[in-house]
């Protein structure tokens, strides 16, 4: 009888074990995993907090004029009328006038029905910036031409040349018709971009 007694308490106490303290203590084990990921997330989250505090300050540093610059440089709209603009302004001070202005539309659904908007053939929806193309044709002496994608380039909006081709006029009818034969004409394909 000595010996069943203290075996009734080992079995109790681990039935006791198993079925009373087990659940609770796996319960804590995972609550204190629960904690580790919980304190990891607030570490990143005071990280995230101090990035974006260093950040902010350096914005605010930036003056007013940097930052027109910079949204002249790659704007938050497509704003394709004041694009042409720029570019006719350019064009202008070099006496180059623009002729056959042609966007690129491609078809997008947006709703059930389809509708055209102006975007670029490159149409990826994941990229964080939209591109808009245009074509053009311009007449000048090749000095000009240099000088006007001079000025491009340095145009303050973002401006991709994309490719150049240029016609020689036949110099018998330029002759003949008092042209200067030095004038050339130029088909441009230039892209610009935005932010979305």
């Amino acid at each position: 009888m000595k010996l069943i007694l203290p075996i009734i308490f080992i079995v109790v106490a681990i039935l006791a074990f198993i079925f009373g303290v087990n659940p609770y203590y796996q319960e804590v084990k995972a609550m204190r995993s629960d904690i580790d990921v919980y304190n990891a997330a607030l570490s990143n989250s005071t990280n995230l907090q101090k990035t974006q505090d260093t950040l902010l300050k350096a914005y605010n540093e930036i003056s007013q004029a940097d930052k027109d610059r910079l949204g002249n440089f790659l704007p938050s709209t497509v704003n394709n009328i004041q694009f042409i603009l720029e570019v006719e302004r350019v064009a202008n001070l070099h006496n180059m006038p623009i002729k056959d202005i042609k966007f690129d539309s491609v078809k997008k659904d947006v709703a059930p029905t389809d509708t055209t908007t102006i975007v670029s053939e490159v149409n990826v929806d994941n990229l964080p910036y939209g591109v808009f193309p245009i074509e053009f044709t311009t007449e000048g002496n090749y000095d000009s031409f240099v000088a006007f994608l001079k000025d491009l380039e340095y145009n303050l909006r973002l401006v991709d040349v994309k490719s150049v081709s240029f016609s020689i006029p036949d110099s018998s009818v330029k002759i003949a018709s008092g042209i200067d034969p030095n004038i050339y004409t130029y088909d441009l394909k230039v892209e610009t971009y935005w932010l979305k």
